[in-house]
């Protein structure tokens, strides 16, 4: 078997296998043997079928088998032991395979296309500034939030009259005649529309157009339990007869409540509450301003950093392993996003190889276990060694999701975190203070 590489510029390439009779020739005939012994066949005893019937009959399903065998095996080895630094996975050139005859060849040409990982420099320096959000929070915020948290952890009663946050059950009946019932949240309730749900009475009846009523498609479903393609149908008058009013009771600021919030932790007084709160605001702030470090690193050195990458192939690997499912006008308006990420998948490999980042099994871990426990509402904090016991085989299992690629992500997880750190550690960050209603204002003029 013959393989060699031809470069058609510094980032695209064909892997030319020859397949010759010798090659394949002694694989393919002890497999026919072996078949030969499997084979049951009317009038012949087991494993005296002709050598020559077991040809006609399996010989190019073999044949298929050991070449298409051959030539993974050859590919793969070439690639390893030439050190071929590909982006991806060679693409199979369609021509040189719609053009074998199976039946009377003897020998084979396969044309794989590769594209070649480009070589570029990342230059890390005090010489590059870039803005760092640091987010305040206020005592309005503060507030807010403790609000939120009273109607997260609240109750509901029965009430006669509608108010503002309440929930409203009613017998509804479309202008064809159709019964539903309705379940009303006021927060689904659209802006326009809001004050007319406030003063409704128990077994008052009312008619609003549905479309007036409700934003979109989603909240209608939502609100007369239909499938969302029904919902798209449901227009005109509904008429309402309120059935039932649930007004919202705020929890009580107590112990019972700190409890609730702060799961496993003991906070005995609001003044200690509201000290917790603020840790938590100012640990979710700064996780939005890293997020947004992020994006900001992202940004800069996808754009100012010359890359050059074999489109053509890239767009045909994208139609090619998604089976042709993804039209290709899908493909040429989305590329711009694929090549950004696969550019920054690039750039962030090469700090790491750079920077010599590397990540262990019990960093991977760490990380898991911290989804984990989130996923409980619990403080990592506030593990004890027994919950730990417990948490562990869980998180051994949470890693095995999705045959094990969850491991994989979370690992890419970690190993982002360690690049944005040893960024940041280089360059120039300028800090900008802002509250958290300026800075929505900033990422909302990003978009």
């Amino acid at each position: 078997m013959d393989i060699h590489l031809e470069k058609k510029d510094n980032v695209n390439a064909s892997l030319i296998i020859n397949i010759t009779e010798i090659d394949y020739s002694p694989n393919y005939k002890k497999k026919l043997k072996e078949y030969g012994k499997k084979v049951q066949l009317k009038g012949f005893r087991a494993g005296m079928v002709p050598a020559s019937l077991i040809e006609k009959m399996h010989g190019k399903t073999i044949l298929v088998d050991e070449i298409n065998s051959l030539v993974a095996n050859g590919l793969n080895n070439y690639i390893k032991d030439n050190k071929l630094d590909i982006l991806t996975d060679p693409i199979p050139e369609e021509k040189s395979i719609q053009s074998i005859n199976w039946d009377t060849q003897k020998e084979f040409k396969f044309v794989y296309q590769i594209g070649l990982t480009p070589q570029f420099d990342i230059a890390l320096s005090e010489k590059i500034k870039l803005v760092n959000y640091k987010i305040s929070y206020t005592d309005k915020i503060l507030k807010e939030t403790t609000q939120n948290l009273r109607k997260q952890f609240g109750t509901y009663e029965d009430a006669t009259i509608s108010d503002v946050d309440d929930i409203i059950y009613a017998d509804a009946i479309d202008q064809n005649g159709k019964e539903y019932k309705a379940i009303i949240p006021q927060y689904r309730v659209s802006e326009q529309e809001k004050n007319n749900f406030i003063g409704l009475a128990q077994g008052q009846q009312f008619t609003k157009d549905v479309r007036a009523t409700y934003v979109d498609d989603a909240t209608i479903a939502h609100i007369f339990a239909i499938d969302k393609k029904e919902a798209a149908f449901l227009n005109g008058n509904i008429t309402y007869t309120i059935t039932k009013i649930s007004h919202q009771k705020l929890a009580e600021i107590n112990e019972e409540f700190y409890a609730k919030v702060f799961r496993g932790q003991e906070i005995a007084s609001f003044e200690d509450f509201e000290k917790k709160l603020a840790e938590n605001i100012d640990k979710s702030y700064e996780m939005e301003a890293r997020n947004e470090l992020f994006n900001t690193f992202f940004d800069y050195f996808v754009n100012n950093t010359t890359l050059e990458l074999p489109h053509e192939f890239l767009k045909q690997h994208v139609y090619f392993s998604n089976n042709g499912k993804i039209p290709k006008e899908t493909i040429e308006n989305e590329y711009p996003k694929y090549e950004a990420g696969l550019k920054w998948d690039l750039i962030k490999n090469k700090i790491g190889l750079s920077n010599n980042i590397k990540i262990d099994n019990d960093e991977v871990m760490n990380k898991a276990m911290g989804i984990v426990v989130s996923q409980f509402g619990l403080s990592p904090y506030s593990l004890t060694d027994d919950m730990k016991k417990i948490l562990v085989p869980m998180t051994e299992e949470f890693v095995k999701k999705d045959e094990g690629k969850e491991y994989r992500r979370i690992f890419d997880a970690v190993f982002n975190e360690k690049v944005v750190d040893c960024i940041a550690s280089k360059i120039t960050l300028l800090e900008e203070k802002v509250d958290i209603e300026k800075f929505n204002e900033i990422l909302k003029s990003k978009k």
